[in-house]
């Protein structure tokens, strides 16, 4: 889609096609809808990512949360979104054995009972190696603050991705 056709969209198609850049998240989608025209691509991802870092720390808590674990069956999880099933697959992750399944379901468990939010990693140009890798580097982490921050980065990294591959010039 092109930043023509963004423009011309209606409140809520906009809303409805943009509802998951954050995940789960159609409210940010409407306040960055109140910016529009956009310029270009570029001046729709700064807009999106700028809503987000305007809100406070417990809505940037809940959309953290509205993200999927990681390595969660893909078949059996009627809860993931489009775009989170077609991300965790791209790597990889919908196709585990059952180790890896069960090693993804510890990983996640230890991390959310000692930061108490989901692991969050844009896959995007990953593996399932490097994402145990992270994994694992990040569950030394010893500052919950420190581990929020790296988690909104995170998230900021994974709406660009999306709003990468959705929007053409």
């Amino acid at each position: 889609m092109n930043i023509e056709n963004i423009n011309k969209m209606s409140d809520d198609i906009f809303i409805d096609y943009f509802k998951n850049i954050f995940e789960k998240t159609p409210l940010l989608a409407k306040v960055t809808f109140s910016h529009k025209p956009f310029k270009n691509k570029a001046h729709l991802i700064e807009t999106f990512i700028n809503q987000f870092e305007n809100l406070d720390p417990i809505s940037k808590k809940k959309i953290i949360n509205n993200h999927p674990d990681l390595g969660e069956k893909i078949k059996i999880n009627n809860n993931l979104t489009d775009l989170s099933i077609n991300e965790q697959k791209n790597v990889g992750l919908d196709n585990c054995t059952k180790e890896e399944y069960s090693f993804f379901q510890k990983m996640n468990n230890d991390f959310k009972s000692k930061f108490d939010i989901p692991f969050i990693f844009a896959v995007k140009g990953s593996n399932k190696n490097i994402i145990i890798e992270e994994f694992k580097r990040r569950l030394m982490n010893e500052s919950i603050d420190i581990e929020f921050n790296e988690s909104v980065k995170q998230v900021k990294k994974i709406a660009k991705f999306r709003l990468e591959d959705i929007i053409h010039e």
